[in-house]
């Protein structure tokens, strides 16, 4: 029981004195919330935990957890809807809105530009950059497809308008790519590029392998508090923002990181929101050895995330997962028994870094009561710490039969 009280003060104070023990708040959804085509939805909220009387959620009976929070799915349907919860003498009514079904094929994509000799395409000509390496991303098809190439600011390049679109496709290695027309400008005086001119490696002078064998002293992490700012991230049962306990959980990973004689950057410690991309840029522009991203998951509106609640990390290139690996196989232990999803690929613009190995953990789900008690303990907040450390220092482990740059510990 200590350790719960001490979890509500914790939580309090940082989250700026919401009170635990208020009459009944719904967190999700908001009065006049337009949620999407669904048939049900999940509700979480809080009441006092210290009340007797049943909670009922639509008519149903729902359980509190201890700290007062609860989850109840609901079914809905398209327009709006309803919700009464009522406990005792207390009585909260609101309501929300459930979109239509989407009509089947009312949303097109252009026809893929194929080759050189579509219809569609202007004359061919030159081009310049003029966004940053991280949005001067070539894809593979408009408005998607995989990253090709990043290009730094100033690269001239032979372009041509797609006509219809905001795009202009491009050519380099011989190969067709998409950039958006924003991050680039027309130089029609200079002489247009070949095809197979050759892109620029952004990796260049970066390690091409993990520091093996070096001391903690020599390494430079980044860490990247989710969020912040006017983006809160997902919400818990008591309106706690995801924001918040990212930069705690961060913070933790910060001090642990320290403490074991590495050196943290921080891409916020405060309430801020660097721009998406300005995150991998910081740890590019300062050559950080690893970037990490902190982050708690939520469910879409109709999913449960008792069912579905997990612990997992992501990466977009096989440099990241092998450091999401590591730090997978050690935070997995600490969160137990909350189920393992392991370390996987996934494209996320703060890990598709070019040249500096990048992964995102997903700690927990903070849309249930129970993993927003978890995920605001402070006492897990240093074991999880704990184990991104050793997931590192697993990282920095020279191969079987490879010699390392050094020995960990020494200058």
């Amino acid at each position: 029981m200590r350790r719960t009280f001490s979890f509500f003060v914790a939580a309090l104070a940082f989250c700026g004195g919401l009170s635990a023990s208020a009459a009944i708040r719904v967190t999700f959804p908001a009065e006049r919330q337009r949620l999407p085509a669904v048939g049900e939805t999940y509700v979480i909220g809080s009441v006092d935990p210290r009340g007797t009387e049943w909670l009922y959620v639509n008519g149903v009976t729902t359980d509190v957890y201890r700290t007062g929070a609860f989850l109840a799915m609901v079914p809905v349907k398209p327009g709006t809807n309803t919700l009464t919860v009522f406990r005792g003498r207390e009585r909260l009514v609101r309501t929300f809105v459930v979109a239509e079904q989407d009509a089947p094929g009312s949303v097109r994509k252009p026809a893929p530009v194929l080759s050189g000799d579509d219809p569609r395409l202007g004359p061919p000509s030159a081009w310049q950059t003029v966004g940053t390496l991280f949005s001067n991303r070539v894809r593979t098809e408009i408005d998607g497809g995989d990253t090709a190439h990043y290009l730094p600011a100033g690269f001239v390049l032979r372009g041509a308008e797609v006509k219809g679109t905001t795009w202009l496709a491009v050519w380099l290695e011989g190969r067709l790519g998409f950039l958006p027309k924003t991050v680039v400008r027309h130089r029609p005086e200079l002489d247009v590029p070949p095809r197979r001119q050759i892109a620029p490696d952004p990796a260049r002078g970066f390690p091409d392998k993990p520091p093996f064998g070096r001391s903690p002293k020599t390494v430079r992490i980044c860490i990247d508090p989710g969020h912040g700012g006017s983006d809160a991230g997902a919400r818990s049962p008591h309106g706690w923002c995801e924001k918040d306990v990212n930069l705690m959980q961060a913070r933790a990973i910060r001090d642990a990181l320290e403490k074991a004689g590495f050196q943290v950057l921080m891409t916020r410690d405060d309430d801020s929101f660097p721009a998406l991309y300005d995150r991998p840029k910081m740890a590019y522009d300062e050559r950080v050895d690893a970037f990490i991203s902190v982050h708690h998951n939520a469910t879409p509106a109709n999913r449960n995330p008792r069912q579905v609640r997990h612990t997992t990390s992501y990466a977009s290139t096989s440099n990241g997962l092998a450091l999401a690996q590591c730090i997978q196989r050690h935070m997995a232990p600490v969160l137990a028994p909350v189920p393992n999803a392991g370390a996987q690929m996934k494209s996320y613009a703060v890990c598709r870094n070019p040249a500096v190995p990048s992964c995102l953990l997903e700690v927990d789900f903070i849309n249930l009561p129970e993993g927003e008690a978890e995920s605001w303990d402070a006492v897990r907040q240093r074991k999880v710490a704990t184990a991104v450390v050793l997931g590192i220092l697993d990282w920095m482990s020279p191969p079987p039969g490879q010699s390392g740059e050094g020995v960990p510990g020494e200058d």
